[in-house]
């Protein structure tokens, strides 16, 4: 994972890509939920489902497989997805972290900054 120091400008010029990214990221979770609620109503012991729960397995492969792609587009910018929130970015700054996050509609994400622990 290549380490980026960020100062806000930088990260701010990277936002449009990252929010893109984002939306992907958000509309394959979407997708995901909704495959998943499909299996769910389905049984691998009645025969003229199973090719139907294959048919989705084989969706749901596909969609996390993206899901891991554009994670590591992410991290391939020097930037990570928040483990407690998924849709909010963290771009590594000197002395802080710059976490931008907001509803993806938007134009406009607001910056929090999370102080890295002493130590």
């Amino acid at each position: 994972m290549p380490y980026k120091s960020f100062a806000r400008f930088e990260a701010e010029r990277l936002l449009p890509l990252v929010r893109a990214i984002g939306r992907e990221i958000e509309e394959r979770n979407r997708v995901l939920a909704a495959l998943e609620r499909r299996m769910a109503t389905l049984s691998i012991d009645q025969l003229e489902q199973r090719a139907e729960l294959a048919r989705l397995e084989c969706q749901v492969s596909t969609v996390r497989r993206e899901l891991r792609r554009a994670e590591k587009e992410i991290t391939a910018l020097g930037c990570r997805l928040d483990i407690d929130h998924p849709l909010r970015v963290l771009f590594p700054g000197r002395g802080e972290t710059f976490a931008w996050e907001g509803p993806l509609g938007r134009t406009t994400f607001y910056r929090r900054v999370e102080e890295r622990a002493a130590g």
